[in-house]
C-alpha cells in the first residue's frame, strides 16, 4: 500500500482520508481542531454553529456523503426561505423569485419597497440589453452591466460579502457563477434564461439535526487513519513531511490547508509557494446569542437579514438560526447569529448594540458563543482562475493540493475535490 500523508483535518482532508480507506496507509496531521471551520457547540437544547450551518443540495457531493455515513435520517431542510434586506433603516423582504442576483419574477420586484422606481426600470431593461463579451469580469461589473447599480448595492454586494468574503467588485464571476455567463451567451437576457430554466423544488440548503459537526464526527468513526495533532513545518523535495514532533516519509502528500499555510509548507517549490501566497484570505467572526423568545420583539419570520454597506452597520449579516432550521433552540428560546468582517475588538458588545438598534433586543442573552476565523475565508478575485492554473502547473508529482481556496469553497465542493484528489493519489 502507498504511504500517504494528509496535511489538514478540515472537511477537505477528511474527505480524502475517507476516500482512501482500505486502499492506502494514511497519516493525517492537524495542528488545530479537526473539522476545520465546521464546528458545533451543543449547550442544553441549543445547537450553535461556529462555521457553516448547512450545505447546498444542487451540488450532490455533501448529500451523498451524508447518506454514505448513514445520516440520511438526520438531514433537515431549511425551514423557511424568506430573507430580509435592511435598506433605508427598514427591513424589506427579498422579492420572491430571486436566484442570487437574478430576478425571475418581475412582478414581485415591481411590488417591492426595496428598490426605487428608477432602479426597477433599470432592472427591467435587462430583458432588452445586448450580450456582453467573453472577457473576465467581477460579479459587481456583471450585475451592474445587466441590472444597474442599485442591484449591486442592495443585493449583490451584501450577498457576495456573506458567501465569498469580499465586495462584489472584487469577486470573479467566472470562478463563482460561470452559469450566468453561459446564460447570457446562450439566451442574451438572464431574465429570459431563468424563465426557461426550471427551478429546483427541493430545499436549496440542508443541515443535520445535531449540527454540521455530526458529519465530521461520523467521518472520524469511518476513516481508518493515524491522526497526529502537530503543526507541519515543511514538505521536503523527497516528500518527507517535517512536523513539530518529527517527520514522515511519504509516497504521496496531500496538502489540505488554507492556501497561505500551504505556501509556507511548500517553500521548497518557490513558484508554487508564490502562487499559493497570492490567494487572499479574509478574517471573520461569528457571534451567536440565545434569548428567551419573549425578549426578542421581532417576529424572526425569515432566515435572517443582510445589510448593504450604505446602512453603515458593524455587522454585515444576521442569521435567525432558530427560524432557519428546526432543533436549534428550545421552543421558548431564540438563537441569533451575527457575522462581522475582520477582527474587531469586543465583538460581543458590538453585536449586542446592533441587535438593540436593529431588533429592539434589550435583554441579557442566556448564552453567547463567539468564533474567530483569522484568514480563514478565501476571496475569489477576478484573477483567481489564473492563479489556480499556475498552482496546478507548479505542483510537483506526488504532491496534491486541495481545499476551499481553489475551485469552490462550499462543503460539497470540498468533498468533491477531496474525492478527486484521492483518485489521483491512487493513480499516481
Amino acid at each position: 500500500m502507498k504511504r500517504v500523508v494528509i496535511i489538514g483535518g478540515g472537511i477537505s482532508g477528511l474527505s480524502v482520508a475517507y476516500a482512501l480507506r482500505g486502499k492506502a496507509q494514511v497519516t493525517l496531521l492537524e495542528a488545530n481542531a479537526l473539522g476545520g471551520v465546521i464546528q458545533t457547540d451543543r449547550t442544553g437544547l441549543y445547537i450553535v454553529e461556529g462555521g457553516p450551518d448547512s450545505f447546498v443540495t444542487a451540488r450532490p457531493a455533501a448529500l451523498e456523503l451524508c447518506r454514505e455515513m448513514g445520516l440520511e435520517s438526520e438531514l433537515i431542510p431549511m425551514a423557511i426561505r424568506k430573507l430580509y434586506v435592511r435598506s433605508g433603516g427598514v427591513f424589506h423582504e427579498m422579492p420572491p423569485g430571486f436566484f442570487l442576483t437574478v430576478p425571475t419574477k418581475i412582478s414581485s420586484v415591481l411590488k417591492s419597497g426595496l428598490f426605487s422606481w428608477k432602479g426597477k426600470l433599470r432592472m427591467g431593461m435587462e430583458y432588452f440589453l445586448p450580450r456582453g463579451g467573453d472577457e473576465e469580469e467581477s460579479i459587481g461589473s456583471f450585475v451592474r452591466r445587466r441590472f444597474g447599480q442599485e442591484m449591486v448595492d442592495k443585493v449583490a454586494d451584501p450577498l457576495m460579502g456573506g458567501i465569498y468574503s469580499g465586495p462584489a467588485d472584487q469577486i470573479s464571476l467566472r470562478a463563482t457563477f460561470p452559469q450566468f455567463q453561459k446564460m447570457e451567451r446562450e439566451h442574451r437576457s438572464l431574465i429570459r434564461a431563468m424563465r426557461k430554466t426550471k427551478m429546483p423544488e427541493a430545499s436549496p440548503l440542508m443541515s443535520l439535526r445535531g449540527g454540521m459537526a455530526t458529519l465530521v464526527e461520523r467521518l472520524l468513526k469511518k476513516i481508518d487513519v493515524e491522526i497526529i495533532k502537530s503543526r507541519v513545518l515543511r514538505v521536503e523535495a523527497d516528500k518527507r513531511v517535517v512536523h513539530e514532533e518529527g517527520s514522515f516519509e511519504a509516497d504521496e502528500v496531500v496538502v489540505a490547508t488554507p492556501a497561505p499555510a500551504a505556501a509556507g509548507i511548500l517553500q521548497n517549490w518557490p513558484d508554487l509557494a508564490e502562487a499559493l501566497g497570492e490567494i487572499p484570505f479574509a478574517s471573520s467572526i461569528t457571534v451567536s446569542l440565545a434569548y428567551d423568545r419573549k425578549a426578542v420583539p421581532h417576529a424572526l419570520d425569515a432566515t435572517g437579514f443582510i445589510l448593504p454597506q450604505s446602512e453603515g452597520r458593524r455587522i454585515h449579516a444576521c442569521s435567525w438560526s432558530s427560524s432557519k432550521f428546526e432543533n436549534r433552540a428550545p421552543e421558548e428560546g431564540a438563537l441569533i447569529r451575527c457575522f462581522l468582517r475582520g477582527e474587531p475588538n469586543d465583538p460581543e458588545s458590538i453585536v449586542r448594540e446592533e441587535l438593540r438598534d436593529l431588533l429592539g433586543v434589550e435583554a441579557e442573552p442566556q448564552l453567547v458563543r463567539t468564533w474567530r476565523w483569522p484568514k480563514a475565508n478565501p476571496v475569489y478575485e477576478v484573477s483567481h482562475q489564473k492563479r489556480v492554473s499556475r498552482i496546478e502547473d507548479a505542483t510537483p508529482e506526488g504532491v496534491h493540493i486541495t481545499g476551499a481556496g481553489y475551485r469552490g469553497s462550499g462543503i460539497p465542493h470540498c468533498i468533491q475535490a477531496g474525492r478527486a484528489v484521492a483518485a489521483n493519489v491512487l493513480e499516481g
